[in-house]
């Protein structure tokens, strides 16, 4: 069985923050993966915006507005 958990480093022992489900004297593979550290105040944190790649200017300023004139090719 595997299991992914996430652990704490204090005074050189690793403290799992959950109960892991293992049998007393139970040996185990430990891999170390160190994570990013939280920032201290999240709010600070900013966005990634997953749109920010794919814009295309067309040269069109009022396209927001008028989407469906210009989808469905209807004159003003």
């Amino acid at each position: 069985m595997s299991q992914v958990i996430r652990a704490v480093y204090e005074e050189g022992m690793l403290r799992p923050l959950a109960p892991l489900h293992l049998q007393e004297h139970q040996q185990v593979r430990v891999t170390v993966e160190s994570l990013p550290s939280e920032p201290a105040n999240p709010a600070a944190v900013t966005p990634v915006d997953p749109l920010a790649g794919i814009r295309v200017s067309t040269g069109i300023a009022d396209l927001a507005e008028r989407f469906d004139d210009y989808r469905f090719g209807r004159r003003p």
